[in-house]
């Protein structure tokens, strides 16, 4: 499938998710994320979830582990930097839908540990399918070598993606509400 077939499939899967089977499986996906990686005292990215897109749940994230937090926000064109969360009174909702910081200190790809990265779709070799702009992949390319790169679905990952561009990262993991893929 084409990364524009599997950004249809996937938006129209998550749609049919009901708002119980989207909360309990957030929930699940932050579980397993937590059992399975070494979160605190870590440096490390996550997204806010966008709620028209049915975003998995990420402030279970902010609110249990005891981390340094950082948020990412698009400046200019195509550059994704990181802001550091403090509070919930720090976050607005951009004219996008977006939720981001309005303020805080900011911190270089190179000095974060993890990265939890929103997907619609993740292929078998941990090629993602997001939003189609690419910020992520641009982003990721600036984190070190050490830097795990764990993606958040709600699905299984699907066998390919036939249409991978050079620029594309791999993420090293991928948690779903049913297990941890290691790539």
């Amino acid at each position: 499938m084409t990364k524009k077939e599997v950004r249809e499939k996937y938006k129209q899967l998550r749609k049919a998710l009901s708002a119980n089977e989207l909360a309990e499986q957030s929930l699940a996906i932050f579980e397993l994320t937590k059992s399975g990686f070494e979160l605190e005292g870590k440096n490390i990215s996550v997204f806010l979830p966008i709620e028209r897109f049915l975003e998995i749940n990420t402030w279970h994230f902010l609110r249990k582990i005891k981390a340094d937090f950082y948020l990412p926000v698009i400046k200019g064109a195509d550059e994704l930097v990181h802001i550091k969360y403090e509070n919930p009174s720090q976050i607005e909702t951009t004219s996008w839908g977006i939720p981001e910081p309005t303020y805080g200190e900011t911190i270089a790809p190179k000095e974060l540990d993890l990265v939890l990265v929103p997907l619609l779709a993740i292929d078998k070799k941990g090629y993602r399918v997001g939003y189609g702009k690419g910020f992520y992949d641009q982003f990721l390319a600036n984190c070190t070598e050490n830097c795990q790169f764990i993606g958040l679905s709600y699905f299984d990952p699907i066998e390919k993606i036939d249409d991978l561009h050079e620029a594309d990262i791999p993420l090293h993991f991928c948690v779903t509400p049913e297990g941890i893929e290691a790539f």
